[in-house]
């Protein structure tokens, strides 16, 4: 019988990894168990909302997938927006950081793995590279982290679009040409869309004053 397991799985909640076995099997705790240890995010949204996970829970079992589905990513994408947009300069960097190493592995190694990423949906394939699964291992710490630092912090204003702008195009020399082709990045080659992400999100060559702005607002346009 299908539960919340793979419905988790179905969506790009979890990475490959052993289930655990001291959780009755097709039980929420199964999935925390599971969520704990490859998608830590995930994992902390999940305990800090138990309630909601329950009932998402309850839908799936009751045969309601498509709206179980929707209503965990709605779940994820709810908290995960209102915390990374309050979390710290310092956790938003870092976790902007490992998002550039994820997309430096990926173009070295399984350059069609970087629309994956951005999808959010990173598959099996791209995380059987080694490199490529340490520095996603990593990226999802980080990601943890600043959701932890900006949970219970009152957002902090958006960088507005026109500054922004001024940033990707000015401070990571990213053309306005490469900006369009993230419109439709299925339609961009791959390793030509690995090299322009990566220039995204180098944030070393950001301004130092607007380093932590620019990293909040890159991030959270990310988890729409």
């Amino acid at each position: 019988m299908k539960n919340f397991l793979s419905l988790c799985a179905g969506i790009g909640f979890l990475a490959s990894a052993a289930i655990a076995q001291d959780a009755a099997p097709g039980s929420i705790e199964e999935v925390m168990n599971y969520l704990a240890s490859t998608n830590p995010f995930a994992h902390a949204i999940f305990a800090d909302h138990m309630d909601e996970a329950r009932e998402i829970d309850a839908k799936f079992q009751a045969g309601e997938e498509e709206a179980a589905s929707k209503a965990a990513s709605d779940l994820l994408r709810k908290y995960s927006q209102a915390a990374l947009s309050a979390a710290s300069d310092a956790s938003a960097i870092e976790m902007l950081k490992k998002t550039g190493d994820v997309f430096d592995a990926l173009g070295d190694h399984y350059p069609r793995g970087c629309l994956e990423f951005v999808r959010n949906d990173i598959s099996s394939q791209a995380l059987s590279i080694p490199s490529v699964n340490e520095a996603y291992r990593q990226y999802q710490e980080a990601e943890r982290v600043a959701y932890e630092d900006g949970k219970l912090r009152e957002p902090i204003p958006r960088m507005e679009i026109g500054d922004m702008f001024q940033v990707v195009t000015e401070d990571l020399n990213v053309s306005r040409a490469e900006l369009h082709t993230l419109l439709n990045p299925e339609n961009v080659p791959a390793i030509e869309l690995c090299a322009i992400l990566r220039k995204e999100v180098n944030i070393s060559a950001v301004r130092e004053p607007l380093r932590g702005q620019y990293a909040r607002a890159n991030l959270t346009s990310k988890k729409k």
